[in-house]
């Protein structure tokens, strides 16, 4: 599943993640300081009405979440019934603030019982047990072209995490793992869930020096005469007579009012655009260096070839001179800018078949 292409599916979201009796929504918690890794995730959140802290004024960031929580959380987000009620496990009480949720999100497939008859309620959940739980909830389909090298195919985690990181809910840690067994935290789900109602913090999964577009800007290019907006939104996609609704890059030409849903990728490896339901293209090759050749595609025979760095370029929106450029067997040219993206294309003739006009 980690490098299937296909689509995401998101629900709109309303959760409050408190699972205690907790103060009215604050944008300020004595323990979570502008320090905090999740800070930002935390406030945004607050400040939506969709998580709240405790009547003493703390968050409680580091403390782990468990299946009752869990289900709670799951519940309050499908609008699931609540209601306390006797229980099919024998560990879950009816009089727990937890059965009513447990109930219903097991009837609806989102969590699941133990053979012996136990719900477990108490057990904290792992990264792993986190990121199958969210992929089923928000039916995330995406999969990914990252490899964690602590995730393996025969984990039953594994299709969730990668369905996790394709939607830039999850970048993983900083050394290429994941780290499935470890246990999830308040503030690292609450940084799951900012991320995937929000590209503001999608975008904080990708690194500084990427080549792919900036989720939180819009892009204007000339297309050989005409208007193509590129945007990171979400919203409803058409592929054939299948409709889904989620976030895509949406080429949208102004003059025909046509679009086309896209998505881009990038790893250690390379920078991906990914058409759902299709195929992937790797646009850009890593190490960058002068001479790397590399097929783009399965379904391709051409190669693409790295034959310039810090190319000195000029498109309406600016000269950039640092630019890398790509050139394809055809005789295309492609240049693509760390921080910006692709900013120009032009055809053997010379002939500018797309340039970047403006950033917004």
């Amino acid at each position: 599943m980690k490098r299937l292409i296909t689509v995401i599916t998101m629900l709109a979201l309303s959760l409050v993640l408190a699972v205690q009796p907790a103060a009215a929504a604050t944008t300020t918690f004595t323990d979570v300081t502008k320090a905090n890794q999740f800070h930002d995730e935390i406030q945004y959140l607050t400040g939506k009405k969709i998580i709240s802290g405790f009547t003493n004024g703390t968050f409680k960031p580091k403390v782990e979440v468990t299946r009752g929580d869990a289900a709670i959380m799951i519940g309050r987000l499908k609008n699931l019934d609540g209601t306390k009620r006797p229980s099919k496990f024998k560990d879950v009480n009816k009089n727990s603030a937890a059965s009513g949720y447990i109930a219903s999100a097991v009837a609806k497939g989102y969590i699941t019982g133990y053979a012996d008859g136990t719900f477990r309620p108490n057990a904290i959940l792992t990264r792993g047990d986190m990121a199958i739980i969210l992929s089923r909830v928000l039916d995330l389909r995406l999969g990914s072209m990252h490899e964690f090298s602590d995730v393996s195919d025969s984990m039953k985690a594994s299709e969730a995490i990668y369905n996790m990181a394709g939607e830039f809910i999850t970048g993983g840690y900083a050394d290429g793992t994941f780290r499935p067994y470890k246990n999830v935290t308040r503030e690292q789900f609450s940084a799951f869930l900012a991320r995937a109602l929000s590209p503001v913090y999608k975008q904080r999964t990708v690194s500084k020096d990427s080549f792919s577009y900036d989720m939180t800007k819009k892009y204007v290019f000339n297309m050989s005469g005409e208007k193509e907006q590129l945007s990171f939104k979400n919203t409803n996609a058409k592929f054939g007579d299948y409709t889904y609704k989620g976030f895509f890059w949406e080429y949208l030409n102004t003059t025909t009012n046509k679009a086309q849903y896209v998505r881009f990728e990038e790893t250690k490896d390379a920078l991906y655009l990914e058409y759902p339901f299709s195929d992937a293209s790797n646009e850009l090759k890593f190490p960058i260096k002068v001479g790397l050749k590399w097929t783009p595609a399965l379904s391709e025979s051409e190669s693409n070839t790295i034959t310039g760095v810090n190319k000195t370029i000029t498109t309406p929106y600016k000269k950039f001179t640092n630019a890398v450029e790509v050139t394809t067997e055809t005789g295309i040219k492609k240049y693509f800018v760390k921080g910006i993206g692709q900013v120009k294309t032009v055809d053997k003739s010379g002939k500018v078949l797309s340039e970047l006009v403006s950033i917004q």
